[in-house]
């Protein structure tokens, strides 16, 4: 993820008296909003710019959304944020979706938050009972974007090796995720 989403994530701008609530309600919201706006455009530095672009716009009126739904906010702001996005590349003929489509893509998109959190809820519990090494591996793979072929030869193992282990740490994950999710059905 780039630097911009990570920077309001980790440094938001310094909070007024009673904003200590507003800021941990939109941090939380931050992995079903990048979700539901990558399911919009499909493009990672877009939808980048776009949630920035939203958390920036309800931070700004925090103070008058007092009392409102700040999830409904900030989706329907990052929808019309999408929206002016999606045009500004239409007219730059870099468009992939009639307007229509990505209007049913995102009343798809937003029945899926809750159960996305969730199911973030239970993955983040779910790797934190992985061994260190095997959390290791997911690391390289999944969030630096290492070359596997390259760990597999500091580790003396063949890539094929190391792909299968990833498969079983992937596969164990699953499981462990669904059966969170049905323990609390």
């Amino acid at each position: 993820m780039s630097g911009r989403v990570n920077a309001f994530r980790d440094s938001p701008p310094p909070p007024d008296e009673g904003d200590n609530a507003c800021d941990a309600e939109v941090r939380a919201l931050l992995p079903a909003l990048e979700a539901y706006v990558f399911s919009l455009l499909l493009d990672r530095d877009a939808m980048e710019e776009v949630v920035q672009e939203t958390f920036l716009f309800v931070w700004e009126r925090r103070r008058d959304l007092r009392g409102e739904d700040l999830r409904a906010y900030s989706f329907r702001t990052a929808w019309f944020k999408a929206l002016t996005h999606r045009r500004t590349r239409q007219r730059s003929k870099i468009v992939h979706f009639s307007e229509e489509m990505l209007q049913r893509i995102a009343g798809a998109a937003e029945l899926q938050p809750v159960e996305t959190d969730s199911r973030l809820s239970a993955l983040r519990v779910c790797i934190q009972k992985l061994k260190p090494k095997e959390r290791e591996l997911l690391d390289l793979k999944y969030v630096k974007n290492l070359s596997i072929s390259d760990h597999a030869r500091n580790l003396r193992l063949s890539v094929n090796r190391l792909q299968k282990t990833i498969s079983r740490i992937r596969l164990a994950l699953r499981h462990c995720i669904e059966s969170s999710l049905h323990r609390y059905l």
